[in-house]
């Protein structure tokens, strides 16, 4: 693991400060932050990781880069992985190349190898603030712990409460932070129990389940100021339930966190779905909340930045 930035690879910037241009949806969100703060339910995706780094030094991959790299790993030969374009995979899924690996291979090859890529000792900043948020739950679809990490980080591991199926009794003195698709803490557990859900079929053993915990952790949404880290809303039993959580509902406002300034997406978010996407990175955005209502404490905010605490 890089003690340091400078050791980072030149195509990755966790820390890269952007003076963004006004965003209505933000300052819908700062107008109203007051009424909001103590109702937040935090939704990470994969983009919420962007910019973190394994042991190795390798960037946290998307789920197109994790399935090329698993179809190069498992499925090509040597030789084969030096002139493959991956174009050719087309529409296939993570999912789905992750069945055939596990087919050719064995599972805990692919739970060692998946282990590999998402074993991080530090967590990024912008983790590290969480807690300070006070969300009333997490929810994520990343089998990483950073979330875990900038809890432990901050001296609040105690505060959080993973969770990994729907009958998991919830204590009031902890955040539970839901994850459905397993973790890294639990890579060889079974996919119910922490596991990693990687498969078609991991997919289809746990779809009841996780719609459950889903429906569970889901079931005040329309009374609480949901924020979505760089989630795509491409989990199509995720998206259903928000959808149908939007129709016919005048509920408290949501908040989908991503770099993107298109107004088709933005359209479309806040009609088909009742979100305000707001176009920020996780980490300015975690920065320019602080700077506009002061929710870190000065020991943490970046100015302090503590590279032994944090990547």
């Amino acid at each position: 693991m890089p003690n340091d930035l400078e050791r980072r690879p030149i195509n990755v910037a966790p820390y890269q400060k952007k003076d963004e241009p006004p965003d209505e949806n933000f300052d819908n969100l700062l107008h109203n932050w007051n009424d909001l703060k103590d109702d937040i339910i935090l939704f990470f995706g994969a983009g919420a990781s962007v910019g973190a780094i394994n042991e190795s030094g390798e960037p946290m991959p998307g789920a197109y880069e994790l399935r090329n790299q698993i179809w190069s790993r498992f499925i090509l030969s040597e030789s084969e992985r030096k002139d493959f374009d991956y174009s050719n995979l087309a529409l296939m899924s993570l999912e789905h190349v992750s069945t055939l690996a596990e087919i050719k291979s064995s599972r805990i090859l692919l739970e060692r190898y998946l282990s590999n890529k998402f074993a991080i000792t530090k967590p990024l900043w912008q983790h590290g603030m969480i807690p300070f948020l006070k969300p009333s739950s997490i929810f994520t679809t990343n089998y990483d712990n950073l979330i875990e990490l900038g809890y432990a980080a901050t001296g609040m591991a105690h505060k959080i409460l993973p969770v990994f199926n729907n009958s998991t009794s919830i204590n009031p003195n902890k955040t539970p932070l839901y994850k459905p698709h397993g973790s890294i803490n639990h890579p060889h557990s079974k996919v119910s129990e922490g596991g990693y859900v990687i498969t078609q079929f991991d997919y289809y053993e746990i779809m009841q389940t996780r719609r459950l915990m889903l429906e569970k952790f889901m079931s005040n949404f329309h009374e609480k100021c949901v924020i979505f880290i760089g989630y795509s809303l491409l989990d199509f039993d995720i998206s259903s339930i928000l959808y149908n959580l939007n129709q016919g509902v005048n509920g408290q406002s949501w908040y989908a966190i991503f770099p993107r300034n298109d107004s088709d997406v933005r359209n479309m978010m806040r009609d088909k779905f009742g979100i305000r996407q707001i176009n920020r990175t996780f980490f300015n955005f975690i920065l320019e909340l602080d700077q506009k209502v002061n929710f870190i404490p000065n020991e943490w905010k970046f100015k302090n930045y503590n590279k032994t605490l944090f990547q």
